[in-house]
């Protein structure tokens, strides 16, 4: 477990940028609690986790993909020690399940987590 810190007292932060083109994305270091993910789109999709810096290319293999159905609202939670992300956290989604293939501006993203200290 992790040492209280005053630093720790206003997190986790909460990213909620509002609806994007197709993913977020958080760079660096994270501990992660957790997301949820609204999809306005009128079909069902998919939503990629992906531990990387940054978006990767269409077909790239996911950590784990979230079956999303016609304007739902989707969610994952890692519990109060949550998960780590080395490279950083990308959720897009996607119109396949098993590889990347970049969907439309119809999502939008809510994710806790915690910067952490670079080593």
């Amino acid at each position: 477990m992790w040492a209280d810190d005053l630093g720790d007292r206003n997190s986790p932060l909460s990213a909620n940028p509002g609806k994007l083109a197709s993913s977020f994305s958080v760079s660096g270091g994270l501990r992660v609690y957790g997301f949820s993910v609204y999809s306005s789109n009128v079909a069902a999709q998919f939503i990629l986790v992906f531990d990387k810096s940054g978006l990767p290319a269409d077909a790239s293999l996911p950590l784990y993909t979230i079956p999303v159905a016609a304007t739902t609202l989707v969610s994952d939670y890692f519990g109060p020690m949550g998960r780590v992300f080395t490279q950083g956290l990308v959720l897009c989604n996607s119109s396949t399940g098993t590889t990347k293939t970049i969907g439309a501006a119809d999502c939008f993203f809510d994710v806790r987590y915690d910067n952490l200290p670079s080593t």
